[in-house]
């Protein structure tokens, strides 16, 4: 029997049905969506982490002018100190409350002082009473009725240094933030900040719902974090993309960071107004801004402000549309309230204030362009990371306020009614530390633009001359005080030109002594002078004196024929008035990195360039000018002072100078025309007056000088200039340095 193999038949396979598909499709995309998301959530993570630990914002410099010391013989006035204190934006309270205030009584100024840190640490808060007399500060006494021999101010905040795109801030820490700000804020923005992950479902739903109802947008459902997330990462974008990176970067801020930590970068991160073209961020710049005073001393009502302001800094702007922003206050200062943040009273007390909001960009006590001009240049050749500069350092200057608007004032009167195209700088020095105090660079010295107290090199005139006769002075043996000049007339090349110097009046005196040739300014005794002892010596005085680049000198130039700044002047008359000794003009004291770390002090080397004993005669000689000579107008018009200085008169009437200086103080003012056309003003009629005017309003002490061990009073033959005895006739009795005079002296046969 045969058998037949039968083939087995496949079974026939089910299809699947199309759901099965679609699931499998669309677990697909979604692990490849999940894969993506993951990727990103771990880009994200690590950009927003590692921006966020780091420095999260560029910060500006914040440049400070001096701090005002206090010390029992100090001449300031009453007046002078409260002066001081409302720059400061301190308010008087006689009931002394709070830190920033401060009271008055007869001869007493008691103050409540701020902490603040300055170059040598952190000075705490302090309360102080100041007595005076009719001379100045008497004593100074601590709470305790302890008697101290020193206090201080906290220096005046002048400026924040903006670079280029870069935002206004001040950076507060948390804990200097009043607890009545923190708790409103949330209160108002975000009331679950302590309690959700970043994101908060049901406040979406909640603004979700209300938008419905209302058929427009009434209430959003960002948390602060999710605002804090929009504005450091995010642009104001209303789409979903940016909704949903919002959320992203708040849960992974909200897993990385603190509460506290959020918290405080929100507070200097959000956006409070406009300044101009620069935006207001963070409440501390926020109360700076619209109150000039600091955030721990915002009262109730001023808090509720700046809450309100977070819906809408347009359109609550408090000084364009007073009433919304008014309306806005209310209504937090009213949440305050009903959530116990505030009681009765002070809720009463707060709604019946008004606005008291200062002027635009008060904050900055004053805005000196000037003045700044040199710090900005003094910072780039200290030669800062440009990294620094954005990271909130503090900026310590020696910027004396009321000098600085003392001198301003001065320009802006005198030069009233001149010709609308005369000019002027001013420069007002402590000589003794070669410390710059105040800085005018034009007549409108409110205005940044060329500064020609820094950058106008003019010729200079007479005031080259104490130069020569220092170099004279500091040959005793060859040199002194009566030493006989030729005035008689003189011809020579200078420049390739034939010259023959003139006296201001167009007269020669035949021969004149070296103390009056100076006094008198008479220019052809000078330029013999000055050709005796070579113009190599000249040029070695100038460069011993502070000019630290090259001059090119010829024998025009010992009348003054040579171009410097008034920044160059006063450097000279620095070392003349500070009795030979030079320091190199500074308007920067220290640099601080935000935590008060010290980045940069200066150094404040100091070179004994003349001897005491050469500088006296010299000094002498300044002296002399201002009370006989060409500056005489200084004893008339300020007859109890003894100044000494030299008045200055370039070629045709272009440039008048003066540079003079009493105890402590020296000022330089130059007069002239951009253009370099004739003033027709001398260094006498011109430039003087405006230094009188200043000491007249500034007050002035006179100078005090004592003869060094070198020198002694001596008589002096007026006709020969020899030393003589002083039973001599015809006698003239002036300093003299005495290792060089004769030990036995008789008198002088054509005397």
């Amino acid at each position: 029997m045969s058998t037949r193999s039968k083939a087995t038949a496949a079974p026939k396979v089910k299809a699947r049905p199309w759901w099965h598909k679609a699931l499998v499709t669309l677990g697909k995309l979604a692990l490849v969506t999940l894969c993506i998301l993951l990727t990103y959530l771990i880009y994200l993570d690590s950009k927003v982490t590692r921006a966020f630990a780091g420095q999260k914002w560029q910060v500006p410099a914040q440049i400070y002018a001096r701090s005002l010391e206090l010390y029992p013989g100090k001449a300031l006035s009453s007046l002078q100190l409260q002066a001081e204190l409302e720059q400061l934006q301190y308010q008087r309270n006689p009931a002394m409350t709070a830190a920033g205030q401060y009271s008055v009584s007869r001869n007493h100024i008691t103050i409540f002082r701020r902490a603040f840190t300055y170059i040598d640490g952190m000075e705490p808060e302090a309360l102080f009473s100041v007595e005076f007399n009719s001379s100045g500060i008497n004593r100074i006494r601590y709470r305790q009725q302890q008697e101290v021999n020193f206090a201080r101010l906290e220096p005046q905040l002048i400026e924040h240094m903006l670079s280029p795109h870069q935002e206004d801030r001040e950076l507060v820490r948390l804990e200097q933030v009043p607890g009545l700000l923190k708790e409103g804020l949330l209160l108002v923005e975000d009331r679950n900040f302590y309690h959700h992950r970043g994101v908060s479902p049901l406040s979406v739903l909640r603004a979700l719902w209300a938008n419905i109802i209302a058929g427009r947008t009434v209430q959003g459902g960002s948390t602060l974090t999710q605002q804090l997330a929009k504005n450091m990462y995010l642009s104001s974008d209303r789409t979903l993309l940016r909704k949903v990176n919002e959320a992203m970067i708040a849960l992974i801020l909200d897993y990385r960071f603190s509460k506290d930590h959020l918290l405080e970068a929100y507070l200097n991160e959000i956006f409070l107004g406009q300044n101009h073209a620069t935006p207001v961020h963070g409440f501390g710049l926020g109360s700076r801004f619209y109150f000039a005073k600091p955030i721990t001393e915002l009262r109730p009502d001023e808090i509720a402000l700046m809450i309100g302001l977070l819906k809408g800094p347009s359109y609550y702007d408090p000084r364009r549309y007073p009433e919304r922003a008014m309306n806005r206050r209310d209504l937090v200062l009213r949440l305050m309230f009903e959530h116990h943040l505030l009681t009765g009273e002070q809720y009463q007390q707060a709604l019946a204030r008004p606005l008291q909001l200062v002027a635009r960009g008060q904050y900055l006590n004053a805005r000196f362009p000037a003045y700044l001009d040199a710090v900005k240049k003094e910072l780039r050749q200290i030669n800062f990371d440009q990294q620094l500069l954005s990271s909130g350092i503090k900026v310590f200057t020696f910027l004396d306020p009321k000098a600085q608007q003392q001198a301003e004032q001065t320009v802006t009167e005198q030069l009233l009614n001149k010709d609308e195209q005369l000019q002027a700088a001013m420069m007002v020095v402590n000589y003794q530390q070669a410390e710059i105090q105040a800085l005018v660079g034009g007549r409108e010295s409110g205005f940044a633009g060329f500064n020609r107290a820094l950058d106008a090199k003019r010729q200079i005139g007479s005031i080259i001359k104490p130069v020569i006769y220092l170099e004279a002075l500091n040959q005793p043996g060859r040199f002194s005080l009566a030493s006989i000049l030729q005035d008689q007339p003189l011809s020579l090349r200078s420049n390739n030109e034939d010259w023959q110097p003139q006296n201001f009046d167009k007269t020669f005196r035949g021969q004149v002594n070296l103390l009056t040739a100076l006094t008198d300014s008479l220019n052809v005794p000078t330029v013999r002078l000055g050709l005796q002892l070579g113009m190599p010596a000249i040029s070695d005085g100038l460069r011993k004196l502070g000019l630290n680049r090259r001059v090119n000198l010829h024998p025009a130039a010992l009348l003054g024929a040579v171009e410097l700044s008034p920044l160059e002047v006063s450097q000279l008359y620095q070392t003349l008035a500070n009795d030979g000794v030079y320091q190199m003009l500074a308007t920067v004291q220290a640099v601080t990195d935000q935590d008060g770390h010290r980045l940069y002090h200066r150094s404040g080397e100091r070179y004994s360039r003349y001897p005491a004993s050469s500088i006296y005669l010299l000094q002498h000689a300044l002296i002399a000018a201002t009370q006989t000579g060409t500056a005489k107008t200084l004893q008339y018009a300020l007859p109890t002072t003894v100044f000494a200085g030299k008045t200055g008169t370039s070629s045709d009437y272009r440039d008048s100078w003066f540079s003079g200086f009493d105890q402590q103080t020296l000022v330089t003012v130059w007069l002239g025309r951009d253009d370099n056309k004739p003033i027709g003003l001398t260094g006498s009629n011109g430039a003087l007056p405006l230094f009188i005017d200043y000491f007249k309003k500034q007050g002035a002490q006179s100078i005090i000088r004592y003869l060094p061990d070198q020198v002694q009073v001596q008589a002096f033959s007026v006709t020969s200039g020899t030393a003589v005895a002083e039973s001599c006739a015809n006698i003239l009795l002036l300093p003299a340095i005495s290792v060089e005079m004769q030990q036995q002296l008789t008198c002088d046969n054509s005397n």
